[in-house]
């Protein structure tokens, strides 16, 4: 447990030193709507395939659904980390960005292994802000360079149960604590003395909380001894609505007086509730199939201080396969392996111009066994998101993902080098 505890501190912080950056850097402009460019990762695993794994079993954390859980065989610990290499472009300049993250930690703990009780703890992103841009503005009168940009997002920090009352159902529950801050930035810079600059920061603290339920029902369990039912699940899960505790400070600054902060906004935002569905087949002994899809109805979202854009439901759609180790003893390197691949389309929470601004991606990624307990996820995924016509922007990109997965049996006593 003690190379374990090392390894996890070496991760973060060679992820914090390695990619640190400036805090107003390139991003994704369409982050800069609402709370920011969701996130749907539930595991290194599921992004391979394409899907959240609403209906996936497996010996792995899943963060999304907590009935999904119940098949770990010992306490496993998940560590994510992605590259993003990104090109942003419309019909008149384009400029290529590129930056890591790492993107959560999850960690099960199996308790009774009879009917499946785990308990789940986990620290994941919810949302990604990080945009910036210039542009000249021909006042006739003053001309100046405007400069816009944002910084921050959510995280949620999460405690859940799941287990098995029968055989063929499992079910999970979770509480999440939500929080984060975003930051904007507005500059006007004149360039000449007859003219005051103009600079305005604000900061917003967020913070909330909701609950989580789901549930994955094995209908080769029930239903028993018919290939059409054998290992086939059906899942679901429901998020509840929540408020986010919304503080904004502003700071206003020019270049003839000192910075003078004022609190101007104090209230809520109502976040809508979120369901999914997932289906998974596993064939033979090696190939798994999974499709799923989720929603969130943004369109009741109106809050107030953010860039006013049209919100919109969201709707995503995900579907993949795994192909599994060869279950034989004399299997080789290759054939120890784990194969995935999968594609997802996402249509997102806001209109740009009257227009959804939809998000395609196919991934594919390969898992590899350290032993029987440990092992490394590495995938590839590449998107595309909105168009290069007047009044958008397209985002190509391509994601690099490393998952770590550690398992190990809670009790052991440890040997004389672990202590």
């Amino acid at each position: 447990m003690k190379k374990l505890i090392i390894t996890i501190f070496a991760f973060f912080l060679f992820a914090n030193i390695t990619f640190a950056q400036e805090e107003f850097s390139l991003g994704s402009p369409y982050s800069a709507f609402g709370i920011g460019e969701l996130r749907f990762s539930s595991s290194i695993r599921t992004d391979q395939m394409g899907v959240q794994g609403i209906s996936l079993f497996g010996n792995y954390v899943n963060s999304l659904n907590p009935a999904a859980n119940t098949y770990l065989k010992n306490t496993y610990v998940s560590l994510g980390m992605k590259l993003l290499l990104l090109k942003s472009e419309n019909a008149l300049s384009k400029v290529s960005i590129s930056n890591a993250n790492v993107t959560g930690f999850n960690f099960g703990v199996p308790m009774w292994d009879k009917h499946g009780l785990t308990l789940i703890m986990g620290f994941n992103p919810y949302s990604l802000m990080q945009y910036k841009f210039s542009g000249n503005v021909n006042d006739p009168e003053a001309p100046y360079v405007a400069t816009f940009a944002g910084t921050g997002g959510l995280s949620r920090l999460n405690f859940g149960l799941a287990g098995r009352p029968l055989d063929f159902i499992s079910l999970g529950f979770e509480y999440d604590y939500a929080f984060g801050n975003i930051k904007d930035l507005t500059v006007f810079n004149f360039n000449n003395e007859a003219n005051t600059n103009t600079y305005i920061r604000s900061e917003n603290d967020l913070k909330g909380y909701f609950v989580k339920g789901g549930a994955v029902l094995d209908l080769g369990a029930l239903i028993k001894k018919s290939s059409v039912f054998e290992n086939l699940t059906l899942g679901f899960f429901y998020q509840n609505k929540f408020n986010l505790k919304s503080t904004i400070d502003k700071i206003y600054q020019t270049s003839l007086t000192n910075s003078d902060t004022a609190n101007v906004y104090h209230g809520e935002w109502n976040i809508p509730e979120m369901y999914g569905f997932g289906i998974s087949k596993q064939f033979g002994r090696q190939l798994v199939v999974s499709s799923d899809v989720s929603m969130q109805k943004w369109s009741a979202f109106n809050p107030a201080n953010l860039i006013p854009v049209e919100y919109t439901d969201n709707f995503r759609y995900g579907a993949g396969f795994e192909i599994l180790p060869a279950p034989k003893k004399d299997r080789t390197w290759f054939e120890s392996l784990t194969y995935r691949a999968g594609f997802s389309y996402d249509k997102s929470y806001y209109k740009v111009n009257g227009e959804n601004i939809n998000h395609y991606s196919v991934s594919l990624g390969v898992g590899i066994p350290i032993n029987n307990e440990n092992g490394i996820d590495i995938g590839l995924e590449m998107g595309t998101r909105g168009k290069k016509d007047a009044g958008f922007i397209k985002d190509n990109y391509i994601r690099v993902n490393l998952g770590l997965n550690f398992g190990e049996f809670w009790f052991i006593r440890p040997n004389d080098e672990d202590r």
